[in-house]
């Protein structure tokens, strides 16, 4: 038996999972968190060598735990977007890894993407203008840290930084770097009109590849394998939860909610919309994955039960927020504790109830801030659903455990949600681009057996027209919560 390992390099943690190559039974599993620092406000790093660690001895984990069974045939990686770090001619680090939720770029990112040089690099690259993307957070070191800027000979994420301590090697494939913003999607190479725009030469970044590459592991490396094992680029986070829910063909929508939220389709050209509300990156060759981030998923809830519920679990809060109707009696939440990314595309934007009356309970306010994430992801799908016409939703993350959530999602997006057998799509989606670049299969779609469905949840036809209604009065309510942030409404 041969077993091929994925691994979901995420923002609090990695996970590592081997799968079965003939069954995609999954033979061991393990994770392991790491910090997110905060040296001064609105910052958020981590220290990539503690990332590295802990890839690390996951890998040797699950990979100890497999070796009576068989071989390892590959590793290949699912990772977070938009980090960036700054390395010396000697490939010592000279940063931290500045990771997506870093949020020091704000003002840059608001003028720039309000410019014609702004617009013109979304149509070139695919990125929507934001504090997140390493576009911003390059042009923010070169503005406000000189002498690091000047030192540094180059600008790396994290999976380059894990390849480049098990290789020596600086590659990085298609999907992390279209979601760099400097990275032009159509001719899939840095784009050299934005690097010119930020005074940036190609030499500063990694070699662009396929997220099929293939990079062997030397002797005593650091995941404790054999010398010659392969070690597979594979793609973003974001783009592999599509692929590992099964949402990889037109017709067919992703939505995540994890700490984080994200709803994505697949298409085989490219869609950059006029209002640059969505992003549209390369999963591979022939297929983009366009979509949108939302800041405020699961975090947001954590934060209800943290602040409400201090006392219940979280299917405790469930249960509650099952007690109260759709529409949650009037009682409606912007969820933009954390700034916000598609459709508004603000850091400045704040959250907070709309409707409030003394008939409100505190069951009341869990299934609103159910209902206005869920409604919020929406408002991405919207834009999306004007692009193609989607049958069924794929659901993965953290919030599909709960079947009442999954419910609202079908109900809110009057779309059939299916749940496959694992919320943890990222590993999946690895293992399945492994299995692809080692010629395993020919085709991704020749491994359905790897994301099999387990529930289906049909839409209550009547439930979903009080949302239609409920919706409406979001969106009109929405209009006040950005002009209350000074944001003109698209």
């Amino acid at each position: 038996m041969s077993f091929i390992i994925g691994v979901d390099i995420g923002t609090t943690n990695v996970k590592t999972t081997a799968f079965d190559t003939k069954t995609a039974a999954i033979l061991a599993s393990h994770s392991e968190g790491y910090e997110m620092l905060h040296p001064q406000p609105e910052w958020s790093e981590q220290n990539p060598d503690d990332i590295f660690k802990a890839v690390c001895h996951s890998i040797q984990v699950v990979s100890e735990t497999c070796k009576p069974q068989g071989e390892t045939l590959g590793v290949c990686f699912s990772t977070a977007m938009h980090s960036i770090m700054a390395m010396d001619e000697d490939g010592l680090q000279l940063t931290n890894l500045i990771i997506w939720a870093d949020n020091r770029s704000a003002e840059i990112a608001e003028k720039l993407r309000a410019s014609k040089e702004g617009k013109k690099m979304y149509q070139n690259n695919g990125t929507p203008i934001h504090a997140m993307t390493p576009l911003c957070k390059l042009i923010w070191l070169k503005e406000n840290e000189k002498k690091i800027f000047k030192a540094a000979k180059r600008f790396i994420g994290i999976k380059e930084y894990i390849v480049y301590r098990l290789t020596g090697n600086f590659v990085i494939d298609y999907s992390i770097a279209s979601a760099t913003g400097l990275f032009n999607i159509k001719d899939k190479k840095w784009d050299d009109w934005t690097l010119n725009q930020i005074g940036l030469d190609e030499s500063y970044l990694s070699e662009a590849v396929s997220p099929y590459h293939i990079e062997k592991l030397p002797a005593n490396n650091g995941f404790k394998l054999s010398a010659g094992v392969p070690l597979i680029m594979g793609a973003s986070d974001g783009c592999l939860a599509n692929l590992g829910s099964g949402a990889i063909l037109p017709g067919a929508m992703a939505v995540t909610i994890g700490t984080s939220g994200a709803a994505r389709i697949c298409s085989d050209v490219p869609y950059l919309d006029t209002n640059m509300r969505t992003f549209c990156y390369i999963l591979d060759e022939k297929t983009y994955v366009i979509g949108g981030p939302s800041n405020n998923g699961a975090v947001v809830f954590q934060w209800l039960k943290e602040t409400f519920f201090t006392d219940s679990d979280f299917n405790q809060v469930f249960d509650e927020a099952a007690k109260i109707n759709a529409g949650s009696d009037g009682l409606l939440f912007y969820p933009y504790l954390l700034g916000e990314r598609a459709p508004i595309w603000s850091s400045a934007v704040r959250g907070g109830f709309l409707g409030l009356d003394i008939q409100h309970t505190k069951p009341h306010f869990a299934r609103a801030v159910m209902e206005g994430i869920l409604l919020n992801l929406f408002s991405i799908g919207k834009i999306l659903l004007e692009t193609q016409k989607v049958k069924t939703i794929y659901a993965n993350g953290g919030f599909a455990h709960s079947p009442l959530w999954v419910q609202m999602l079908a109900d809110v997006f009057g779309i059939e949600v299916a749940l496959n057998d694992t919320v943890d799509t990222g590993t999946v989606g690895a293992a399945m681009v492994g299995l692809k670049a080692l010629g395993v299969v020919e085709k991704l779609s020749d491994l359905q057996y790897f994301t099999p469905v387990s529930t289906i949840f049909k839409v209550d036809k009547k439930v979903h027209k009080e949302y239609v209604s409920v919706y409406e009065k979001f969106g009109k309510g929405t209009i006040g919560v950005l002009a209350n942030a000074g944001i003109e409404n698209n």
